[in-house]
């Protein structure tokens, strides 16, 4: 968790130095911080992050699912016991 937020300050950070440079080569005004951690280009920047992370994370799963379902050759069966699976004491 901690690292987590280190990440999305870090994010928000960049983010913020980012939406003022461009405000800048417009001549429009510059947000502060914390006027910037409530602004929607700050949210709509963590949602495309966390969007495309979870995309990323269901996409795994599935395919996983469906390559275990059609014998991927890396697949153990999980009712049958391998010889990796015995202790090995």
């Amino acid at each position: 968790m901690a690292l987590f937020l280190v990440f999305w300050v870090g994010q928000s950070v960049t983010g913020n130095r980012q939406f003022n440079s461009e405000q800048r080569e417009h001549n429009q005004p510059e947000l502060s911080y914390s006027n910037y951690l409530q602004s929607d280009h700050f949210w709509e920047a963590t949602a495309e992050n966390w969007e495309s992370e979870f995309f990323q994370m269901f996409g795994y799963v599935i395919l996983t699912a469906l390559l275990f379902q059609r014998g991927s050759s890396e697949s153990k069966d999980p009712d049958e016991p391998e010889p990796v699976d015995r202790d090995p004491r």
